[in-house]
């Protein structure tokens, strides 16, 4: 619930989330490859892209504006990691998977 609940904050880390949670990171790191099978860095840049993929969808925000509601620092670092993992720019994405309401 605290990544879900501070995907949009840029400091997200091993170390805020360990200090949250009152472990260590070595903890927190051994948990989420124990029970989710990724590493912390990695769930989290999952989370943020599937967040910017609905939000491609659903609102009418613009891709900076996505890229900072999804905590990614710039809007490049956000369009480069997208496509690596959609391939699809977020822009082509967005007019791919649009649903349109009247």
């Amino acid at each position: 619930r605290y990544i879900e609940n501070n995907l949009s904050n840029t400091e997200l880390s091993n170390e805020t989330i360990a200090k949250e949670l009152k472990i260590s990171e070595v903890y927190l790191r051994k948990l989420f490859a124990t029970h989710l099978g990724t590493s912390p860095k990695q769930y989290i840049l999952d989370m943020r892209i599937q967040k910017a993929m609905e939000l491609l969808v659903e609102s009418p925000l613009s891709v900076t504006d996505i890229s900072h509601e999804c905590g990614f620092s710039s809007v490049y670092h956000f369009c480069r990691t997208f496509k690596q993992r959609a391939s699809l720019t977020p822009t082509q994405y967005a007019e791919k998977n649009r649903i349109f309401r009247i």
